[in-house]
């Protein structure tokens, strides 16, 4: 039983359980033509419940379908943030974002919603539309493969596919995926219609008109089809069936280019890169950890047996008392946590572009990208790592907090910042000379001696500590520790020295990436 409009609204007051309810009186009152009712009465649930994303999805559609795309565009946006995870309201976002003229504010939930569900082929359409208004022509073959790939059966993703084809002069592969639509739907109109233009396109001009002879006797009323096929029979020399005296097709008006839209605030473009950068960071936990969040665990564990095995191996090894604290064991996690994070970040930027596989066909997605969503998940991480390790030593009656949290944390920033310019370096070498890869290894394996991770450059001599601290990377180290211990101060700290390598490290890797993007070796 349907609940008239009054009772709906009632059924929410009482419970906000009954949105469905109130969602189905709304869809019959569309379907009887009571449109504006039907708006009515969403909105007066949205009073009620602002904050259901089932709700403003319903209100959304129903605006869209009613031409009002421009006031369902905030409600499909607000759905989809409070529903990340369903595809659908991303997909819906982007079909509106479509209505409203803004293709390329689409890429964002369509990212979103192809990394939930890949195989979907409207979505794959809808972003090679995406790229071709962009211009990015080799992106918008890769997403129209896609699409009609996952759907065969859909002629209009095959006929996006062949457009695209033949706009790159790839006549032979458009007649290919033409000739593989037929075998789905051989009897459209569209699909002799567009085979004729390939045909006449490699100049098989007699195979040409009798794919316009097809398409005219399956769409006999369409005035452009017999305007096509009356040239080609000019060419050819072929009598025709002439049209009626007088007849000529309808001229359609000049096509008016879309007015320039103002580009987007700096607040909504970065909000928006944020999402992609989020979707990024939850596609990379699943894919790389068994596609569940739970083996995400192992990315947690893997970094703390290393501690484990290392620390109690030199705990029980060396028997002279720490150089700082009353533990080794702590003096050592205080050392190889902080140098961790900056060689796993390293590697992980570094192996950024190669990992990304087909993601960087896809519209508006940078490098820069994945780079920073592999970060922001290296480093959230490994400060769950230090978490875990240091509350351990808290239970086992040691230091469980830093001293000074915030120059801990500066210091895994600036080192996790450090490894991110250094693996953007290499993203970029490791295109031009294929051993640069093992040399940065052995470069790594150096650094794990000479950071100061099992001692202090205050046990060291003289001459060897003067070249110690100009490592960057125990600078880092130190930054850490004089933020661990309290009573920890080293004279040779530079902190100026150390955001200079951070800064220029960043500037230079960006830079490289950035100039060279187009140069780079396709992702396989």
């Amino acid at each position: 039983m349907v609940l008239s409009a009054d009772e709906a609204l009632a059924a929410v007051c009482r419970d906000r359980g009954n949105i469905a309810a109130l969602i189905a009186t709304a869809e019959t009152l569309h379907r009887a033509d009571e449109r504006e009712t039907a708006i009515a009465l969403l909105r007066a649930g949205l009073a009620l419940a602002p904050d259901n994303a089932l709700l403003l999805r319903a209100l959304s559609g129903f605006l869209a379908a009613a031409g009002r795309a421009d006031e369902a565009e905030p409600l499909a946006r607000a759905a989809a943030a409070r529903a990340p995870e369903q595809a659908e309201y991303q997909l819906h976002h982007a079909h509106v974002l479509f209505a409203c003229g803004r293709p390329a504010a689409a890429e964002a939930p369509l990212l979103a919603a192809l990394a939930h569900m890949p195989g979907n082929a409207a979505a794959w359409s809808m972003l090679a539309s995406c790229n071709e208004h962009r211009g990015q022509f080799e992106r918008a073959l890769a997403a129209a493969r896609e699409a009609a790939k996952c759907a065969p059966e859909n002629l209009d993703h095959a006929l996006q596919y062949a457009a695209l084809l033949n706009a790159r002069a790839c006549h032979g592969d458009a007649l290919a995926v033409l000739t593989q639509a037929a075998t789905h739907t051989p009897d459209d109109p569209r699909l002799a219609r567009a085979l004729s233009g390939v045909h006449e396109m490699l100049g098989n001009l007699p195979a040409a008109f009798a794919a316009a002879e097809r398409a005219c006797a399956l769409a006999p009323t369409l005035p452009d089809y017999q305007a096509h096929r009356a040239a080609l029979a000019a060419r050819l020399g072929v009598v025709v069936a002439q049209a009626p005296p007088g007849w000529a097709p309808p001229a359609s008006p000049p096509r008016q280019p879309p007015p320039p839209r103002p580009p987007a605030p700096l607040g909504a473009r970065l909000a928006e890169r944020g999402r992609i950068i989020w979707a990024l960071a939850l596609r990379e936990m699943r894919t790389r950890h068994s596609r569940a969040l739970l083996g995400y665990l192992w990315a947690v564990a893997e970094p703390i047996s290393h501690l484990l095995t290392l620390g109690i191996m030199f705990a029980y090894v060396n028997h002279a008392p720490p150089p700082l604290g009353d533990s080794l064991f702590e003096f050592y996690c205080s050392g190889l946590l902080p140098y961790l994070l900056f060689a796993h970040v390293a590697d992980e930027v570094m192996h950024a572009r190669n990992s990304a596989g087909a993601l960087l066909l896809l519209p508006g997605l940078r490098t820069t990208d994945i780079m920073a969503a592999r970060i922001f998940l290296r480093f959230m991480t490994e400060i769950a790592v230090a978490a875990l390790v240091f509350g351990a030593f808290g239970l086992a009656g040691y230091r469980t907090l830093p001293a000074a949290p915030l120059t801990a944390l500066l210091a895994f920033a600036a080192l996790a910042l450090l490894g991110a310019g250094v693996g953007a370096v290499n993203l970029v070498l490791v295109n031009y000379f294929h051993g640069w890869e093992t040399l940065f290894n052995a470069v790594i394996r150096l650094l794990y001696f000479a950071s100061g991770i099992y001692y202090t450059p205050l046990t060291m001599p003289d001459q060897v500590r003067a070249v110690l601290v100009w490592n960057p990377v125990l600078q880092g180290v130190e930054l850490f520790r004089s933020g661990f211990y309290p009573a920890y101060t080293p004279v040779w700290l530079a902190l100026p020295y150390l955001f200079s390598w951070v800064g220029g490290a960043l500037v230079l890797g960006l830079g490289l990436e950035f100039g060279l993007r187009r140069r780079l070796r396709p992702v396989s």
